[in-house]
């Protein structure tokens, strides 16, 4: 995955609340559907104290309508190759359910029952324009307050969908897009409260919902680094109106923006290229979104490294562990003296080898200790990893992580409870609010009987987690190949800068930062950095 590459996922990302708005029926403007006065009538009668009759007939009709919505969401999902769409009833259903609404009192458990007011309400999220639904909020937030809509998953839904096409963050957790191989999650609000809301609406928690999100789409999921951009609808200021306020939670600010005098950014970068002599400050121009920084502190290619050298031992590399023995004597012999590597190997578990170590004797002594064969668990023993960088090395030390492995991580077959309990949408954010290199070295063990998309994740996977840390991504075709390229990924880290700069910038609100590094004076050379950073 390239840069262009990544950077269509983002985009992709980012237009989602402009994608949401496009309903297939929003030319149909609440005039049409429904007068003010009649909102207002709507809004009385859900706070009235006078409990609406059970309208079996109505009741029966919303969960056919519910019924008719999912058959055509499920749809495309259980469509063979060839076989046309169906009629889709979604116009036959707004028309029906304005006719709903000017005749009847708002769809609440005593007149239709639990099951069907929540159905009303997943009807009201598909079919409804944005703007109608605003303007809708006084009937649902009066009819919560009265306990006649339960706080359930389709009105958690209903609120973080029309939260994200007002272009604000989402509060539950449930919107996410599709697109280049991953499931990108919408910007939340606070992860941190996350659990509290989705608690009150009776919801499982948070992790657990990304990984189900995760299971039912079959792509490795991972956070979204856009920012949420207010959309204009056709209706008044919903912060503006209490009962939005109330339902959206409109008040709850986000983290408050803190200036601060100084807070030095690092960026470690990667040149590619001709041989070269060692690089000055003055060689290269760094840019935070867009707009070029004032470098403040530099470090040669020479400053030293920590390195974790991470060997997949599972069944894929069964009977090859001797070449793998071989190849890490290499990678020891061929270390810069003032490196520290540290070996883990892992197959279901991590097993630390040998911790940081420079000296080249000890390493090579703890080499006939590779060994290992089982599961394999690639996002538990990154993590592990990254955590012994935290703890054992210093800030002075750059830090990186050499991964031999093909990435088959057992999660990526979408089985319940079945591979790393690390998700890999947080090994990314430890990679994003980081300050190590991944550096995969992916080693092709696909075969014709081999699952095809899980070798596909694999590689995205890899090939993203070398992207979002500056790092670069490998291919070993075979084993045999692995010396050859455990030289050219030492000789790459042996190319990396550290570079510093003061941010002009100085608000920290946690936003996504881009950053690019260039060298205009040197054609002939090309550099890679992490594409950003969170401004906490």
């Amino acid at each position: 995955m390239d840069v262009k590459f990544r950077m269509r996922i983002v985009i992709r990302a980012g237009v989602l609340a402009a994608f949401v708005c496009i309903f297939a029926f929003a030319g149909h403007s609440q005039e049409v559907c429904l007068s003010p006065e009649r909102i207002s009538e709507l809004t009385a009668s859900a706070s009235a104290d006078i409990t609406p009759p059970l309208n079996t007939a109505l009741q029966d009709e919303i969960l056919k309508l519910h019924r008719e919505l999912n058959a055509e969401t499920l749809a495309p999902r259980l469509r063979q190759d060839g076989e046309s769409p169906p009629a889709k009833p979604r116009g036959a259903q707004l028309a029906r359910m304005c006719e709903i609404l000017r005749s009847q009192p708002w769809p609440v458990i005593s007149s239709v029952g639990a099951d069907a007011a929540s159905a009303w309400i997943a009807l009201v999220k598909m079919n409804f324009p944005a703007d109608l639904q605003v303007r809708l909020l006084p009937i649902i937030n009066a009819a919560v307050d009265k306990g006649r809509i339960r706080k359930d998953i389709e009105l958690a839904t209903f609120i973080d969908r029309l939260r994200v096409t007002l272009g604000l963050s989402q509060l539950f957790g449930t919107q996410a897009v599709a697109g280049d191989g991953f499931l990108t999650l919408w910007p939340m609000l606070s992860e941190e409260k996350a659990d509290e809301w989705r608690t009150e609406y009776g919801m499982i928690p948070f992790k657990e919902n990304l990984r189900g999100m995760q299971l039912i789409a079959k792509k490795p999921l991972i956070r979204s680094t856009a920012r949420t951009r207010r959309v204009p609808v056709e209706t008044a200021d919903p912060v503006q109106n209490d009962a939005a306020k109330d339902l959206l939670r409109a008040d709850e600010a986000e983290e408050p923006a803190v200036r601060v005098d100084t807070a030095l950014v690092r960026v470690d970068a990667t040149v590619y290229g001709a041989e070269t002599e060692q690089l000055k400050a003055e060689d290269f121009r760094i840019f935070e979104d867009g707009a070029e920084q004032k470098i403040v502190s530099f470090n040669s290619s020479d400053t030293p490294f920590d390195i974790v050298l991470l060997l997949d031992l599972s069944g894929s590399t069964a009977g090859k562990t001797g070449l793998i023995r071989r190849a890490t004597r290499r990678f020891i012999e061929m270390k810069r003296e003032v490196d520290r590597v540290a070996i883990v190997t892992f197959t279901s578990e991590p097993t630390v080898v040998v911790e940081l170590e420079s000296d080249k004797k000890k390493l090579l002594g703890r080499v006939s200790k590779i060994k290992g064969f089982g599961a394999s668990h690639v996002w538990d023993a990154l993590a592990s990893s990254f955590d012994m960088l935290r703890k054992n090395s210093s800030d002075e030390r750059r830090k990186a992580v050499v991964l031999m492995s093909d990435g088959a991580e057992n999660a990526l077959t979408y089985i319940p409870r079945f591979g790393s309990q690390t998700l890999f949408a947080d090994l990314v954010e430890e990679v994003r609010n980081g300050s190590f290199s991944v550096f995969p070295i992916y080693l092709d063990t696909e075969t014709d009987e081999a699952d095809a998309r899980l070798y596909a994740d694999a590689r995205r996977t890899l090939q993203l987690l070398a992207d979002e840390s500056g790092g670069n991504f490998y291919r070993a075709e075979e084993l045999e190949k692995l010396e050859e390229v455990y030289g050219r990924v030492l000789k790459d880290v042996g190319r990396v800068y550290s570079i510093g700069y003061e941010p002009a910038n100085s608000r920290r609100d946690g936003a996504w930062r881009s950053i690019r590094v260039e060298l205009p004076s040197k054609p002939g050379l090309r550099v890679r950095a992490r594409p950003g950073y969170y401004a906490k």
